[in-house]
């Protein structure tokens, strides 16, 4: 399992350099011009980062299950992505989500 010190660490590094990349766009824009499509493009950026702090959240979290290899979040993770790619309902994957988690866990 990962050390929860270690996970930290990476994510306020990620978080750090996130955000300085971002700023740094934000302090020379007046000094550069930016075409509507590169706009565009960074509006998905914040989209983009959710998952990469909640899959390795998911991923390294050590589970009871043997079967799945103590990865029952990150199954769940998964099959959820999965259904929402078709339903596109947030309160649904979210009801979804921890409703298979409880049982999961529970059972």
């Amino acid at each position: 399992m990962i050390n929860g010190n270690y996970f930290l660490l990476n994510v306020f590094l990620m978080v750090v350099g996130t955000l300085t990349i971002r700023g740094s766009f934000i302090a020379v824009s007046g000094k550069m011009k930016i075409s509507d499509k590169t706009r565009e493009l960074f509006t998905y950026i914040p989209a983009a980062i959710l998952p990469a702090f909640i899959v390795p959240a998911t991923f390294f979290h050590q589970g009871q299950i043997a079967e799945v290899f103590g990865k029952e979040r990150f199954l769940i993770l998964v099959l959820t992505g999965i259904v929402f790619y078709f339903v596109r309902s947030t309160l649904l994957i979210i009801g979804l989500g921890l409703g298979l988690l409880y049982l999961v866990t529970q059972f």
